[in-house]
């Protein structure tokens, strides 16, 4: 009997490669989801599926464009092979209908073509949406690795990359510009603390100490991307503040599809912030005009010693924006203190309760949404995600 590699999500299982693994797919594992043997040799990998879909939307592989892979598969599939017709939104209601009723969904019925004519990856995203629920998604490698086809290396994916430099943009990681290298060091971090499963697909870019910084700085950074032809995914995220506003307003020249230009978003603590100014002391919705990294720390970095928000100051006015530009006063206060709690979270490995992370988790929606086509399903809250984030690390 032949030796088979196979994925299931859940309680579905689709595609047996015979003797070997479908090498798509090292793409969008990491030896972080290895499986392992008491001996350390590797069994498979495994990770949820709301974590999987992050890293496939994160990619562009989302529903609307599965749905494009589907049909454009089934019209390369030849007529003796395929079914009469094919529909993708049926196929998902009747996958989804199956779940519901037994609790698992037969894959083989009207579908041996897709094992042949989809990407694995779109086949991966589009089995996940059949669950409502979180399941885990499975890369069992088990009998191709103890029959001697496949090396036992829980590095099997990173090597299968590396072998593979060339391949197509999608398996490499997304290059993400921000405004100085201060702001590529703390969501950096954050990252690792709130999307653990993300590292190896974002790079956040550091210019080192002394580069340029601000958002004429990223604008000339962004274009010198644009015009070398980097085959990477390309974010620059702005602050959310009107020198920003004042920098975009002149980018005139299109990007290539692979890129994407962003603003930090808008936040519930600034709609209604206390500012100082020519006219005094006021409570302004900043957001737009003094939204640095600083204003994402935290209510609990935000607040000084007697328990008052860190006010914004009004500094220089921009006549094409008729706006004045906010900065938040002690900054390197903010930045030691959103130190402090970045590392102690990393340290521990969670964060706690009464810890405000918010902010962060804004932006990185933003950025790890940036090249969906469609507005992702809200399957569970930033918020209850990062919570069971944290409970599964301190389970380990």
């Amino acid at each position: 009997m032949a030796a088979h590699s196979h994925f299931s999500v859940g309680d579905t299982w689709f595609q047996s490669f015979r003797e070997g693994y479908n090498p798509d797919a090292a793409s969008i594992f990491r030896e972080s989801d290895a499986i392992c043997d008491e001996n350390g040799d590797l069994d498979g990998f495994v990770i949820s599926s709301h974590k999987m879909r992050d890293r496939l939307e994160l990619l562009g592989i989302d529903i609307a464009s599965t749905a494009n892979a589907f049909n454009h598969g089934y019209a390369e599939t030849s007529e003796d092979y395929r079914p009469e017709s094919f529909d993708f939104t049926a196929w998902l209601e009747d996958a989804k209908a199956s779940v519901s009723d037994s609790g698992d969904f037969d894959f083989g019925v009207d579908a041996d073509w897709i094992d042949y004519a989809v990407d694995i990856r779109y086949v991966i995203r589009a089995v996940i949406e059949i669950y409502d629920d979180d399941v885990p998604v499975i890369w069992n490698l088990a009998d191709v690795i103890g029959r001697g086809f496949v090396s036992p290396d829980p590095r099997l994916c990173e090597i299968e990359l590396e072998r593979n430099q060339g391949a197509t943009v999608a398996v490499f990681p997304v290059i993400v510009l921000t405004e100085g290298s201060t702001d590529a060091a703390f969501l950096s971090g954050a990252l690792s603390v709130i999307y653990p499963h993300l590292i190896d697909f974002l790079k956040f870019m550091d210019f080192g100490i002394g580069a340029e910084g601000g958002a004429g700085a990223l604008i000339r950074t962004l274009k010198s991307f644009a015009a070398s032809g980097v085959a990477n995914r390309v974010i620059a995220i702005f602050d959310n503040d009107t020198a920003a506003s004042d920098a975009l307003s002149a980018l005139s020249s299109p990007l290539p599809p692979g890129f994407r230009v962003l603003r930090y978003p808008d936040i519930d603590i600034a709609r209604k912030y206390p500012t100082i100014g020519p006219t005094g002391q006021e409570v302004l919705d900043v957001n737009g005009r003094a939204g640095a990294l600083e204003l994402y720390f935290g209510e609990d970095v935000l607040k000084d010693p007697s328990g008052a928000l860190t006010p914004v100051q009004w500094t220089g006015y921009s006549k094409k924006q008729n706006a004045y530009q906010g900065e938040l006063l002690e900054k390197v206060r903010l930045q030691k203190a959103f130190r402090r709690k970045l590392d102690t979270a990393m340290s521990r490995g969670n964060v706690l309760p009464d810890e405000d992370w918010s902010g962060m988790v804004a932006i990185l929606d933003c950025i790890r949404r940036a090249f969906q086509s469609s507005p992702a399903r809200p399957s569970q809250s930033s918020a209850k995600l990062v919570s069971e984030r944290h409970s599964e690390r301190r389970a380990k």
